[in-house]
């Protein structure tokens, strides 16, 4: 019986990872972004779209902690060489799985930035089935990328509604860090 469990429960996180992948892919409506190429540089800082992020949440913002270095290191191996400036916060509360890290890499090189970021997207919904507590919220998360900009983006209110299906769970957290993919994409326009 408990394996029969097992299985029906590997298929139902099968599925969302894969309702999540499909989902909202990350662009606004009505951008003009396509998808982390830009014929124009722009320049802006980090701290501006970290605060527009900050912004679109409110009170409900929960990484509220500059990342230590020792665990920006451990959860977000990135290698220095690619990097030009990072921000990352993660939440003061353990339990809480919320990171925001924003990364203006060395020209030419979000590109691959952008693919480190995605691995560790797939690594944090890889050890968050063991607790299927934030499982909605950390597949829900999103990886996106203008140019030399990329950002990680595992961030929203917490879903007060304890009774929600899992699917409902995973709609609600995609709702929630729709706001912060709008927020980085409109420092670019």
């Amino acid at each position: 019986m408990m394996k029969v469990i097992k299985k029906i429960f590997s298929v139902c996180c099968a599925s969302l990872l894969m309702l999540s992948f499909l989902a909202g892919c990350g662009q606004p409506s009505g951008s003009t972004a396509s998808n982390g190429s830009s014929s124009e540089a722009v320049d802006v800082s980090i701290d501006d779209i970290l605060a527009a992020v900050k912004e679109a949440y409110g009170e409900n913002y929960l990484p509220d902690t500059e990342m230590p270095e020792e665990m920006l290191a451990a959860e977000f191996p990135i290698d220095s060489s690619l990097v030009e400036e990072m921000k990352a916060e993660c939440s003061m509360i353990g339990f809480h799985p919320d990171r925001v890290v924003i990364i203006k890499a060395r020209e030419g090189k979000g590109g691959e930035v952008k693919k480190l970021l995605e691995q560790v997207k797939e690594d944090k919904i890889e050890n968050e089935i063991q607790y299927p507590a934030n499982l909605a919220k950390v597949m829900s998360a999103q990886v996106v990328q203008q140019g030399d900009y990329a950002a990680f983006l595992l961030v929203g209110a917490v879903d007060e509604n304890m009774d929600a299906s899992q699917e409902e769970a995973v709609k609600f957290a995609q709702k929630e860090v729709q706001k912060a993919v709008d927020a980085f994409y409109l420092m670019f326009e």
